[in-house]
């Protein structure tokens, strides 16, 4: 173990009180190479005399690089105490709405400035409200038109497929009614006037076609049903 971060174990083994400079360094290093996580593996493989959950609070509270630093503006404060006011002291949720800020952040600035007043909030917070329930809004008119847009594409969609479904039957009802007419003699697919008695066979075979007609539409009728 480096001699420039170590000290005497405490009673649990870990070491307790401010991070140092060289510790700090040491624990960005560990996560810019491995990433994010495992903590509680950090101390085996560095060294360090620190516990997984102090690993990764120092980590989330002070040494990521996305944290936004600087006082809380109106806009954020004000939406922290909408957020509050509806889902109490869920921190992380809130957090969460606030990029770059941390939970433990949020949490300090409640307590030091609204936990034991009784005022109302300050005027600022009151200007940045509307711009707060205004971004609240616009996020749930987007959301409805996305689902809006989603569900005229869907219903294009099935009609595509039913007009292209209809169309591949009669197709093929078309091959078939070819075919059969195809495989009549040769005799029955004269015309009336070639022949005398020709016909009551040429009856039957437009009836035959017309059979296959009424199963086309009764195939198309059930289809529809069952799309239905």
């Amino acid at each position: 173990m480096d001699a420039q971060y170590s000290c005497e174990p405490q009673e649990d083994g870990w070491r307790k009180g401010p991070w140092s400079a060289q510790e700090d360094k040491v624990l960005i290093e560990h996560v810019n190479q491995h990433g994010e996580g495992r903590w509680n593996s950090i101390s085996r493989i560095t060294g360090l005399m620190r516990s997984g959950k102090s690993c990764r609070l120092r980590w989330v509270n002070y040494l990521r690089p996305d944290l936004k630093r600087g006082h809380i503006t109106p806009q954020e404060e004000s939406i922290i105490l909408e957020l509050h006011a509806m889902w109490g002291n869920r921190w992380s949720a809130i957090a969460r709405s606030l990029p770059g800020r941390t939970d433990n952040e949020v949490k300090n600035y409640w307590r030091t400035h609204f936990r034991m007043k009784k005022t109302k909030p300050s005027k600022k917070v009151d200007k940045a409200r509307p711009w707060f329930l205004m971004q609240q809004q616009e996020k749930q008119k987007q959301k409805q038109k996305q689902k809006e847009e989603e569900e005229q594409q869907r219903d294009e969609m099935k009609m595509v497929m039913a007009q292209l479904e209809e169309a591949t039957l009669a197709q093929e009802m078309q091959d078939i009614a070819t075919y059969a007419f195809s495989c009549l003699p040769q005799g029955e697919r004269t015309s009336s006037g070639s022949t005398c008695d020709g016909s009551g066979d040429q009856d039957a075979t437009w009836g035959s076609l017309w059979m296959l007609d009424d199963e086309r539409n009764f195939l198309l009728d059930d289809q529809g049903h069952t799309s239905h």
